[in-house]
């Protein structure tokens, strides 16, 4: 289900900066984090100079559970991607075009 920022549940938003927060200040490399809202799964696209680029063109992301006990109350779903690779490669199926991005 592709949502928008405004439609997305609070609770949400809140993991998706909170782990937007904490991958830039463990990775400085970070350049941009990208949140794509969903309603039950944070998606975050993550730019990064150094990591290899795509072969296939297609972004993999990497999936977590939800994590309650460590108040990640939502799965994640977070991809790397190499800055160039910006607006080129294929998201997921269900994860919307490029401009329903969210800059965190």
């Amino acid at each position: 289900m592709i949502a928008t920022k405004d439609t997305v549940p609070e609770e949400v938003r809140k993991q998706a900066e909170y782990l937007a927060r904490d991958n830039r200040e463990a990775e400085p490399k970070i350049t941009r984090i990208l949140w794509f809202p969903h309603q039950t799964e944070v998606r975050l696209v993550e730019m990064m100079e150094g990591v290899p680029m795509s072969q296939d063109d297609v972004i993999v992301p990497f999936y977590f559970r939800a994590s309650p006990e460590d108040a990640m109350p939502f799965p994640t779903a977070i991809a790397l991607i190499y800055s160039a690779e910006l607006d080129r490669l294929k998201l997921p199926d269900d994860w919307g075009d490029w401009s329903d991005a969210v800059e965190l």
